[in-house]
C-alpha cells in the first residue's frame, strides 16, 4: 500500500540566514510508550535530550498531544537558559500514529494557535519515518517490533510504502502486545480445552498469574476489558523474554512465530523498493526499531525461515540504531530549513547485527530446515538457536518496549 510522506505536512518557513552554531533545531520522537526530544544546531551538534510521555495523538487527542509536545520543549529549552518566549526554528516531530496528511497539518496548527513561542515551524510526520532518515541517505526499510508494530519502505525518490501500523485492534503481529496476547490466548484455550497450546502452558500461566496479580482467568477480564492499557499488556512480553532465557518450550515458540510474522512485513514491501535499493552493498537496508528486536536470537529461527521460505528477498541486512531516531526527525527538519551546514551521520548512527543472502543458504524444503543447518553469523560461523535453562542472552531484564 502506497502511503503519503506525513513529513511533508508542514507550516511554511523560509530558509534562514543564520550562523549555523546560532540555529536551534528540534525532532521529536513519539514511540507508544514514551517520546524523546533533541535539540541539536545548524551543524548537528546535539545539544540537550529531553523525555517524556507517549505522544499518539490518536490516544490522547490533539490538545493534550501538543501540550505535552510543548512542555518538553519547554523544559529543553530551561536546560539550555533559552527563554520560553524565544521560539526554535523548527522542529521536526515523527510521532506514533501521525500518518495521514490532514491530521499531521493539524496539529501543527494547533501547536502554533496554542503554544506560538514553541518553534517557528514544525515537519510532522510518522515515527518509521524518522527511523528510516536516522540510519540510511537513500531510502531502506524500517521494521518497528514494540509495543506495536509498522514496517514502511522510503523509496529514493521520496515515495513511502507501508504494512502493518493498524493498532491492536487490526495488526500490530509481531509486536510486544501481539505476543503477550498470543501467549493468554494460548493459555485461555489450553484450559478451556477449545485447542491444545503448542507447548506446555507449565512456565507461561503461572507467569501470568504473577505478573497481572490474577488467580484464575476470570480476574485476568478487567485488564483485558475495564481496565485496558495496551502498554502494560505489552510489557508481559519481558516475562516471555526470561522465558526464552530459561528455555521454556512456548515462549520459544512465540517468539519464532513473531519472528516469521516480522518478516512477512518485509516480504509486503519489498517488491516495491527501487533496484538502486535492491543492489546496494549488503541488499536493501532494514532498520529495526522496538525493543523486541533485543531478542533477536530468539526471532531468528522463524525471520530466516520465512524470508527464505517466501523467494521475496534476495539480499537485506538489518540494522540497529545507536541513537534515538529523535536525530532522524532532526535532519528532517534541516532539510524543511534547507539548513545545508547540518553533518548527518549516518555510518555512526547504526550497526549490522545481520546479514541474509539468498545464494548463500540451500532451498528451503522444511519448516526450520535453513536456520537448523545454515544459520550464519556476519563472519559466517555456522550457529543453531540455545535454549538451555539458565541460559543468559543480551535481553535486558527490564524490557523498555518502544
Amino acid at each position: 500500500m502506497e502511503r503519503t510522506n506525513g513529513h511533508q505536512a508542514t507550516v511554511s518557513t523560509e530558509c534562514l540566514d543564520k550562523d549555523p552554531e546560532h540555529i536551534r533545531i528540534g525532532g521529536l520522537e513519539g514511540g507508544g510508550t514514551h517520546s524523546t526530544l533533541y535539540v541539536v544546531d545548524g551543524r548537528g551538534k546535539k545539544l540537550t535530550e529531553v523525555r517524556g510521555p507517549h505522544t499518539n495523538h490518536w490516544v490522547l487527542g490533539l490538545e493534550d498531544t501538543v501540550a505535552r509536545i510543548n512542555d518538553m520543549i519547554v523544559r529543553s529549552k530551561l536546560e539550555l537558559g533559552i527563554p520560553d518566549t524565544v521560539p526554535y526554528d523548527i522542529v521536526g516531530l515523527n510521532l506514533s500514529g501521525c500518518e495521514e496528511e490532514k491530521s499531521n497539518r493539524l496539529l501543527a496548527e494547533t501547536l502554533h494557535r496554542l503554544y506560538p513561542t514553541a518553534s517557528r515551524d514544525y515537519t510532522v510526520g510518522s515515527d518509521t519515518i524518522g527511523s528510516v532518515r536516522t540510519g540510511v541517505s537513500n531510502g531502506g526499510i524500517v521494521l518497528i517490533s514494540g509495543t506495536g508494530s509498522n514496517a514502511l519502505l522510503i523509496n529514493p525518490d521520496g515515495k513511502t510504502y507501508g504494512c502493518g501500523g493498524w493498532g491492536h485492534m487490526m495488526g500490530d503481529e509481531g509486536s510486544a502486545y501481539w505476543l503477550a496476547h498470543r501467549a493468554c490466548k494460548y493459555v485461555f484455550d489450553d484450559l478451556d480445552g477449545l485447542s491444545r497450546s503448542p507447548q506446555p502452558i507449565s512456565y507461561v500461566w503461572p507467569a501470568m498469574k504473577q505478573y497481572f496479580d490474577i488467580t484464575d482467568q476470570q480476574s485476568l477480564l478487567p485488564h483485558i476489558y475495564a481496565n485496558f492499557n495496551k502498554c502494560k499488556f505489552a510489557m508481559f512480553t519481558k516475562e516471555l523474554a526470561l522465558g526464552c532465557e530459561r528455555g521454556d518450550p512456548l515462549c520459544l515458540e512465540l517468539f519464532r512465530e513473531a519472528g516469521v510474522t516480522l518478516a512477512k512485513h518485509i516480504d509486503a514491501v519489498y517488491n516495491k523498493a527501487h533496484n538502486d535499493l535492491k543492489l546496494e552493498k549488503g541488499g536493501v537496508k532494514v532498520i529495526c526499531v522496538g525493543s523486541v528486536w533485543k531478542s533477536w536470537e530468539f526471532l531468528k529461527s522463524g525471520f530466516i525461515d520465512e524470508i527464505h521460505r517466501s523467494g521475496v528477498v534476495d539480499e537485506l541486512t538489518l540494522l540497529r540504531l545507536t541513537t534515538s531516531a529523535a536525530l532522524g526527525a532532526c535532519y528532517i527538519a534541516a532539510d524543511k530549513l534547507n539548513c545545508k551546514s547540518m553533518n548527518k551521520t549516518f555510518q555512526t548512527n547504526t550497526e549490522k547485527f545481520y546479514h541474509y543472502k539468498r545464494d548463500n543458504l540451500p532451498p528451503a524444503t522444511s519448516t526450520g530446515y535453513v536456520y537448523k543447518l545454515m544459520a550464519t553469523c556476519d563472519n559466517g560461523v555456522s550457529t543453531t538457536p540455545t535454549a538451555t535453562a539458565g541460559y543468559k542472552s543480551n535481553i535486558e531484564q527490564s524490557i523498555e518496549i518502544r
